[in-house]
């Protein structure tokens, strides 16, 4: 399986290493046989929470392409697309990516692959304090986003907000996304960007607001 995604005209990928050890801070792929896929990620940490694009991935741990500082010798959790988390520990910090070490050597086909009965992974979400200015026809209101990822926001719920409407979303700092609310509950909302958001935007942005 191949996914794809440019950024500065380069294609990124993930490689799936079938190494049993971490990737090291000069990893060449020499000798090794490796898979592609593109694949975002969450960082947990006890300070933090932030998104990340895995690099390179290998049943012992991985490279991450990072956007907040982490430091070498912190433990994190790493959840992937598929809903899976995997605790480790920093082994290297350089030049923008980190080398995570696993606690426990894992199954990376399994760990990658969507959970059963899922139609397609969930982009990981960041738990925020932020705001947003949605655009209904002629109309605006402000909500507090509760969370965000690559394809939407949760809100505050309110009264003019009903599953399938059109809206505009309007965050300082990220680009305008044309959007539909998608789901309503008693407190939230879920609305989803018709187009993604670039990974790299939303977690440059995420990094620098206030952690819950």
């Amino acid at each position: 399986m191949l996914d794809m995604a440019s950024r500065n005209g380069e294609t990124e990928f993930t490689t799936i290493s079938l190494s049993q050890s971490a990737p090291a801070a000069l990893d060449r792929r020499t000798g090794q046989r490796y898979m592609t896929v593109l694949q975002a990620g969450k960082l947990v940490t006890g300070r933090f929470q932030e998104l990340c694009l895995i690099r390179n991935i290998s049943s012992g741990g991985m490279m991450a392409e990072i956007f907040a500082p982490v430091d070498d010798g912190e433990q994190v959790g790493v959840e992937f697309k598929a809903g899976t988390v995997i605790d480790g520990v920093v082994r290297w910090v350089r030049d923008g990516r980190s080398g995570i070490e696993f606690f426990e050597k894992i199954d990376v086909h399994e760990v990658l692959a969507p959970h059963r009965g899922r139609m397609s992974p969930r982009s990981p979400r960041l738990d925020i304090d932020g705001m947003a200015t949605l655009e209904i026809e002629d109309d605006e209101i402000e909500l507090p986003v509760l969370d965000i990822s690559q394809g939407g926001i949760k809100v505050s719920i309110h009264p003019v907000l009903e599953p399938g409407l059109d809206l505009i979303v309007n965050i300082e700092g990220l680009p305008l996304r044309a959007s539909a609310v998608r789901w309503t509950g008693d407190e939230y909302a879920g609305i989803a960007f018709n187009n993604i958001m670039p990974l790299s935007k939303v977690a440059y942005w995420a990094a620098r607001q206030q952690p819950k």
